[in-house]
């Protein structure tokens, strides 16, 4: 399925299958904000792929580094600030 933009977005039970990420772990994840959807349709939530690449991510944390969810989550967002503070600085006018 695409979105209104025509990017792919998936039904989070496909999303999860293509991720290798249980259903249930997948709506915990949304539950405290680690993945959002890329729309919501009534109860039914849509994930695009960039969404899909950060689940892989949250599964190798977990699976490759052995962090349990409490780790993956610190270490998520570790991963998000140091994105955002890369971006700032690329932004800077003295570069």
């Amino acid at each position: 399925m695409n979105d209104r933009t025509g990017r792919a977005v998936y039904e989070l039970e496909t999303a999860a299958r293509l991720t290798r990420v249980p259903p249930a772990r997948v709506r915990r994840y949304v539950r405290v904000g680690l993945i959002r959807p890329a729309r919501v349709e009534g109860r039914t939530a849509f994930f695009s792929d960039a969404e899909l690449a950060r689940l892989r991510t949250i599964r190798r944390l977990g699976e490759d580094l052995g962090l349990n969810a409490a780790g993956v989550e610190v270490a998520l967002r570790l991963v998000d600030e140091i994105k955002t503070l890369r971006k700032a600085l690329e932004a800077r006018p003295d570069r």
